[in-house]
């Protein structure tokens, strides 16, 4: 039988003999707290623009059963964050956990890549906690949100598409080192803070794509939230850990991407390089379904549009996409509503009957409908082959989208770009529309546009009243 041999570190986490100068969680440490780093316009807006739209999730998930249950968890526990189960304040970690679970609930809110992540669910609902209980301005945390978002993206580009593929959802693990870093620069630590901020959040990520469909699949983006703020307070306490627990030897990267015990070159971060808010922006939804399923709606919605045919006469529906896609689409005959965000079968039998999906479609109602249940059976989904230029896109391929009639015609739909992405961006009424459809009902629907108008300039508000009221439980 051979033999382990025992690994030998220092008192750092390092191994004698390993250069210890690249280390990324120093880097990323140390560029996080550099509070001379003056971000674009571009990227304000694109941080204020997630803000409101993943806000708008947050008040249309409020009433939800996991929302609802969750906060339950954790009635009475005092504190000074709004939470959307509660009319009185709450602890800061409980009311991200519960607001991050309503952003995502609906599975509206945005994407992002490379990390492959819900990140605004996560990093939002944390920062607003955080910042409401010691009083942080608007305009710090969208600085935060885009070191964050800027973090997860690193880590990302160096574990996926393993760490994805793996069955990691990235929302709670990636999540959880960008939500922590956010927290920390809201809280103002310096680098040695950080650095221990990434250690301490490296032991608290986890999370699996197994969930997908059931209700700990929202809670991950509120686990990420929950256990960033968690991570940023306990380093902020004195708590240390390892310096480098990303890099190397039972690291992140080795443990949860398969990655050999390398050290890797210097990051280069901006202003030497694009920020990634401004380089991969985020994908807003248009549709409350998993965002594997977007480039095949788009597809069959242009197909819609463009040809003359009845839903009658359709023979069968094929749909070519990503396998990672097919993967997370494994739903073909969903019993829940859940289940339904989750199978390309309802989706497109939606998108082609009705048009653009919508938060009503993922209804116990829709799902019975008799032209419903008899397109499903007819919708197939196959895993593709990524050609080189589409594996180069950011979400990782495109969709093709082939319509047998019975009449004999083939109608067929390439789509390359999610509507809501950089490329195909939503319009200014589709993003107030959305907001609006979310939050209706969920506030004073006199307060609607007036919150709307004022989350759109976001960074520039004096405080967060305006919102804290909101986010507060209503009847």
């Amino acid at each position: 039988m051979q033999s382990i041999q025992p690994q030998v570190f220092d008192r750092e986490g390092h191994q004698p003999g390993a250069d210890t100068s690249l280390s990324l969680s120093r880097q990323l440490a140390a560029w996080s707290a550099d509070t001379t780093l003056i971000f674009s316009g571009l990227a304000v807006q694109r941080a204020e623009i997630a803000i409101t739209d993943v806000i708008g999730c947050l008040l249309g998930g409020r009433k939800e059963p996991a929302v609802l249950n969750a906060g339950r968890a954790f009635a009475g526990e005092g504190g000074g964050a709004s939470a959307v189960t509660s009319q009185v304040p709450v602890a800061a970690t409980w009311a991200a956990l519960v607001n991050g679970c309503a952003a995502h609930v609906l599975d509206f809110d945005d994407n992002f890549f490379p990390p492959v992540t819900h990140a605004s669910a996560a990093l939002v609902p944390a920062l607003l906690a955080l910042g409401e209980e010691i009083g942080a301005r608007p305009a710090a945390i969208v600085r935060a949100y885009i070191i964050g978002l800027e973090v997860q993206a690193q880590i990302g580009k160096r574990v996926n598409p393993a760490h994805y593929a793996a069955g990691w959802h990235a929302t709670s693990t990636i999540g959880t080192l960008g939500v922590a870093v956010a927290c920390a620069v809201l809280l103002q630590l310096d680098a040695e803070g950080i650095v221990h901020t990434l250690s301490i959040a490296s032991s608290l990520a986890g999370g699996s794509k197994r969930q997908f469909g059931s209700m700990v699949k929202p809670l991950h983006a509120g686990f990420a939230a929950l256990h960033g703020v968690m991570a940023a307070r306990l380093a902020a306490a004195g708590i240390t850990g390892v310096e480098d627990t990303l890099q190397g030897q039972w690291s992140f990267a080795q443990l949860y991407a398969g990655q050999p015990h390398t050290v890797e070159a210097p990051v280069c971060l901006f202003p030497d390089a694009p920020l990634a808010i401004e380089e991969f922006g985020l994908v807003a939804k248009l549709y409350p379904s998993c965002m594997s399923s977007h480039l095949g709606i788009d597809a069959l919605l242009a197909l819609r549009a463009s040809h003359a045919f009845s839903v009658a006469q359709i023979a069968r529906v094929d749909l070519y996409l990503p396998g990672f896609m097919v993967a997370n689409l494994r739903y073909e005959q969903p019993r829940t509503p859940t289940e339904a965000r989750f199978s390309m079968n309802f989706c497109a039998a939606v998108a082609l009957l009705d048009g653009s999906p919508r938060l009503g479609h993922f209804s116990d109602a829709t799902l019975l409908r008799p032209d419903i249940q008899q397109l499903m059976p007819k919708v197939h989904r196959h895993e593709q082959q990524v050609s080189p230029q589409a594996a180069q896109l950011p979400w990782g391929g495109d969709c093709l989208a082939r319509i047998a009639l019975q009449d004999g015609r083939t109608l067929e739909q390439h789509w390359s770009y999610p509507k809501g992405c950089p490329q195909n961006p939503l319009s200014a009424e589709e993003q107030w529309q959305k907001f609006s459809d979310c939050a209706a009902g969920n506030i004073g629907d006199q307060a609607l546009r007036p919150l709307f108008d004022a989350l759109c300039g976001f960074s520039r508000l004096p405080g967060l009243d305006i919102l804290t009221a909101s986010l507060r439980w209503h009847s």
